[in-house]
């Protein structure tokens, strides 16, 4: 087996970059991670996704809020020579807070020495604008897609304090994006895949020399996958998330500091059949803690957590089509208590249901994927039937 040190940049919980210099404006509601589970990639294709060099994939859809969730993902990789690979990655996932278009990552993979398979990486974000440039490096043990593991260093907004000629805002402290991605097969059954990333602490300082920005976030997201054959698996997600940051300005200061955790264990059966049919069990835990030392009064903490059984049945029914039906049923809670004890609390806790009915348009093989889906609430039919609806599309190259 080998092992490989590799990058790719992430998704929400990346770099502070520009116009994300702010405390982000939360909107979630009871029913938010049912709409999440409902409107996401099914697990087959998160799999061949997993194991894909090239592809592009988005999807999303409405949520009980006036925002959308939104999954965005295009990762090339081309092999020049057995020695040089070149490409770029973009990923971007948002559903409790709007968040500005990451940028590509750019990466050049050089092995020196094929027969060894270890290589030292270039990388770099495309700017215009020198100042918001990132640079690093990566070191790999082995080739994608599989049995890989890849470390790396990215630096944010690398010239920024050297190149920015238009104002006097300068980095304190500038964060560095730590990275750790991996893919491993363990004999015919067991598959494991890490994709953690960790932004050290970083230190804004606005043009007036006394506004500041401060931001410190981990996303580690682990999967293991069982495969008890070529039409069978089950697995399990794992997620933490901390997005800690703080705005000070003369008329503004603001801490928050967010927490997310995700499981989700899942058993899929018929891949590549005419029906293949996704039966799980998903826990999400959201915690925000929000303080304004300015005003106690706007001073809170937030939690919505949720827990659903989940199932899906999925069907081919010409070369091209298919039908998919979901069902999520789970109990929900969603609290927001004040610090100051003249704000009236909100705590809210009851059970979630939703049916999705979606259409599927596919290539003959499969590589392209197109879904359209409609939600219908089916724990208040009478007075809001309906809960939107989403769209996905893959596509590998």
């Amino acid at each position: 087996m080998l092992l490989t040190l590799i990058l790719v940049f992430g998704n929400n919980a990346s770099l502070a970059v520009e116009d994300d210099r702010d405390i982000s404006d939360v909107r979630l509601f009871d029913e938010t991670f049912l709409d999440i589970n409902a409107n996401e990639f099914r697990k087959s294709m998160d799999l061949v996704w997993l194991n894909t060099l090239s592809g592009w994939r988005m999807g999303g859809g409405s949520t009980s809020t006036d925002r959308l969730f939104l999954q965005t993902h295009i990762k090339v990789n081309q092999q020049l020579s057995e020695n040089l690979n070149f490409g770029f990655d973009l990923e971007q996932e948002d559903f409790y807070a709007k968040k500005p278009l990451q940028a590509l990552l750019l990466f050049a993979d050089i092995y020196p020495f094929s027969s060894t398979n270890i290589a030292f990486s270039f990388l770099g974000t495309a700017s215009v604008d020198k100042k918001e440039s990132d640079l690093g490096f990566a070191l790999t043990f082995g080739r994608r897609p599989t049995n890989y593991v890849r470390l790396s260093w990215l630096s944010t907004d690398y010239y920024f304090n050297e190149k920015n000629d238009e104002d006097a805002s300068s980095y304190a402290e500038s964060g560095e994006l730590l990275l750790l991605q991996s893919s491993y097969d363990f004999g015919k059954h067991w598959s494991l895949y890490l994709d953690w990333k960790r932004l050290t602490p970083l230190e804004y300082i606005f043009d007036d020399q006394v506004s500041s920005f401060t931001n410190d976030s981990y996303n580690y997201k682990t999967t293991v996958i069982y495969h008890f054959n070529q039409h069978r698996f089950a697995g399990i997600d794992l997620q933490a998330m901390n997005d800690a940051r703080s705005l000070t300005e003369p008329s503004r200061d603001e801490a928050q500091d967010i927490d997310y955790r995700l499981v989700n264990l899942y058993w899929v059966n018929g891949v590549d059949q005419d029906y293949e049919l996704t039966i799980g069990l998903r826990y999400d835990d959201f915690e925000e803690q929000f303080r304004d030392q300015q005003n106690q009064a706007n001073s809170y903490d937030f939690r919505l957590w949720t827990v659903q059984a989940y199932t899906g049945l999925y069907h081919d029914f010409t070369i091209h089509q298919a039908w998919d039906l979901g069902l999520y049923v789970g109990w929900s809670e969603r609290d927001t208590i004040y610090v100051a004890s003249s704000m009236p609390d909100d705590i809210n806790e009851g059970v979630e249901a939703k049916l999705r009915i979606s259409w599927g348009y596919h290539s003959a093989d499969k590589v392209s994927q197109l879904q359209l889906s409609i939600s219908f609430n089916l724990d208040d039919l009478i007075d809001d039937p309906t809960d939107g609806g989403g769209i996905y599309f893959q596509t590998l190259f």
